[in-house]
């Protein structure tokens, strides 16, 4: 009998306990979403993930919530990583949930804010972009899509500045192929996001420096073929001669690549500044297009000598 109310004891201590801490998960829960609401946020945060995961007893509405308020706690506290991942797992869990595009939107949000200076990565810019686009195209009554906009014209301007940057790089290291190559590219993909005068006197700039760059490799290239002509005409050989043939011709389509591209950087560069002059009468890249442009012609005749 002794042994009988003892084992009824445990028993019974057991259940209570068990009991108690269900009863204390729902109490954590509460807790949670009340201190989110009144946007005690560090104390939320600690609720929200002791409910979430050690939760016994709670429905799935429940959980629903508890992890939206977790992600949103981590947004409001500028714990942008983390809000991240929870948004992005409730995203994937409850896709069919109402608040979806306001997770969509913060999402997008946190990407772009943990996103580098534009001289590095562009992944989670690129991220927060499409993140934008899948609001913009899916959720198009949303409240999220103007601010959907304004992120994927801010993310346009880091990355069209991504590549100026990289525009910059060539110039510096006397590469004005590489950096008009770069600025043509930022023109043409990013034309509404950036000063258009100035991308377009650094591109014309570039264009009518090309032959800094490739003048003395034009210079070694010819030498080659200079000596070059000289063996094949020693050489007896048919075989060898034509071997030298074809070397000597895949060195002077090299070399007319080279000069091509002088000839026409020049034209275009010309186009692109006259038109510019015209186009921007209030740009204050207007002085440095007209001073290109003089400079251009008065060296015209000379540089058509070369």
């Amino acid at each position: 009998m002794k042994k009988l109310l003892t084992l009824i004891f445990m028993v019974s201590i057991f259940v209570i306990s068990c009991s108690e801490k269900t009863k204390y998960t729902k109490d954590l829960l509460s807790k949670g979403i009340k201190a989110y609401q009144n946007k005690k946020y560090e104390k939320a945060k600690e609720y929200l993930k002791e409910a979430i995961y050690k939760a016994k007893g709670a429905t799935t509405q429940d959980i629903m919530e508890a992890k939206f308020a977790l992600a949103d706690t981590y947004f409001y506290l500028k714990m942008y990583v983390d809000a991240i991942v929870e948004f992005e797992e409730y995203i994937s869990l409850y896709p069919t949930s109402p608040k979806v595009p306001e997770a969509l939107y913060k999402l997008v949000y946190s990407y772009f804010e943990i996103s580098p200076s534009p001289d590095r990565d562009l992944t989670y810019v690129k991220k927060a972009e499409e993140k934008a686009l899948e609001i913009i195209n899916n959720y198009p009554f949303s409240d999220y899509v103007d601010k959907a906009k304004e992120i994927i014209r801010k993310a346009k301007k880091k990355e069209a500045l991504h590549y100026i940057k990289i525009a910059n790089l060539y110039e510096k290291l006397g590469k004005p192929y590489s950096a008009s190559v770069y600025y043509n590219f930022v023109y043409d993909e990013f034309t509404d996001y950036i000063d258009k005068p100035e991308i377009e006197y650094r591109l014309a700039k570039n264009l009518l420096s090309v032959k800094k760059q490739y003048a003395d490799e034009i210079v070694r290239y010819k030498v080659k073929i200079k000596k070059l002509e000289e063996k094949i005409a020693r050489e007896e050989n048919l075989e060898r001669k034509n071997v030298l043939q074809n070397r000597k011709k895949l060195l002077q389509e090299h070399v007319d690549i080279l000069e091509s591209r002088i000839k026409e950087g020049k034209e275009r560069a010309i186009a692109i500044l006259k038109n510019a002059y015209k186009m921007y009468p209030k740009s204050k890249y207007r002085k440095n297009i007209r001073e290109l442009l003089e400079k251009h012609e008065k060296l015209g005749g000379e540089g058509n000598k070369n």
